[in-house]
């Protein structure tokens, strides 16, 4: 019998696979995925030339807007996050992002996603070195 709990972290790990599989197809390279931090899980980190971009993904069968949620705090929690990584990326980051996508199964079970980016961040110039 599979539990309520592996089922989720199946749909879970399948809606992160389409997110990846779409920020691929807009040109974004998947460098990390379940990215551990203190107090934080970046879904995906993905980064087109010097912009790195926190992913989270929602992924929800019966919620018509996976997309909300996701409150302020956590929002602010990626940010912090991904500002406390980009001194150790590589490429030093130019500009950084948190997105949102939100998956949903459809009835033939082809992902419906909605891509949502946040405001880019210009990062410090010091940080160019």
């Amino acid at each position: 019998m599979t539990s309520p709990r592996s089922s989720a972290h199946r749909l879970g790990a399948w809606g992160e696979a389409c997110a990846a599989a779409h920020l691929s197809r807009l040109g974004l390279r998947c460098c990390a995925r379940n990215l551990r931090l203190r107090g934080c899980e970046i879904d995906l980190l993905v980064r087109r030339r010097r912009l790195w971009v926190a992913v989270e993904v929602k992924t929800r069968r019966h919620h018509p807007a996976p997309e909300r949620l996701l409150d302020d705090s956590r929002i602010a929690r990626l940010t912090a996050a991904l500002l406390g990584l980009a001194p150790a990326l590589r490429p030093r980051p130019r500009r950084l992002r948190v997105d949102v996508v939100a998956v949903q199964p459809a009835a033939d079970g082809s992902p419906r996603l909605r891509h949502f980016p946040g405001r880019t961040l210009r990062w410090p110039a010091a940080a160019d070195g």
